[in-house]
């Protein structure tokens, strides 16, 4: 089983990576750790390179993240998409909270490069820009993928943190069969 999880920065991803990771053991590649480890062109290379090799060297797994630039090479390859869609207030509020806790406690993100330091910039504002306007933006992009590979029926849209414990409860029968 491939899995990807989709959705805006703050809407869970790599949270619900682990914790399905947890229950089915299945490995996990955070697109993020990926991509954050080099410059952008760099990183957008290293990135399709990790992901073929990750599909193709593992018949189970979770893959974290979207870029959509490399989600039309993923899509035919997975078995199950679930896409996060938080509202937009939620995923800023969580940006915010995870850029405040890891600048306090100086910790590293395990779903983030360990190059990566995150500036409280013109970038940083650009990025929230990014986070808000992702309904919008991103949402029609990521639709018109999913079209275009006819992969609707693999598609699961969790909402809320009830949707996701309802998610994660499934594989709790699927891991004790």
């Amino acid at each position: 089983m491939k899995i990807i999880i989709i959705g805006s920065s703050g809407s869970g991803k790599s949270t619900l990576a682990r914790e399905l990771a947890k229950k089915t053991d299945y490995p996990v590649l955070h697109l993020d750790k990926v991509f954050h480890k080099y410059p952008s062109d760099l990183g957008r290379i290293k990135l399709r390179e990790a992901t073929r090799d990750f599909i193709s060297q593992n018949e189970n797994g979770i893959i974290d993240g979207n870029y959509g630039s490399s989600l039309s090479e993923r899509l035919p390859y997975i078995d199950e998409i679930v896409w996060l869609k938080s509202s937009r207030f939620k995923t800023v509020f969580r940006v915010i909270k995870r850029s405040i806790l890891v600048r306090l406690f100086h910790k590293n993100r395990s779903d983030m490069a360990e190059e990566f330091r995150e500036k409280w910039d013109k970038d940083y504002l650009e990025f929230l820009n990014f986070v808000w306007t992702f309904p919008e933006k991103e949402f029609p992009q990521i639709e018109q993928k999913i079209s275009e590979f006819a992969v609707w029926d693999k598609v699961i849209i969790l909402k809320n943190r009830k949707d996701k414990e309802k998610y994660l409860i499934k594989y709790d029968r699927k891991t004790k069969n």
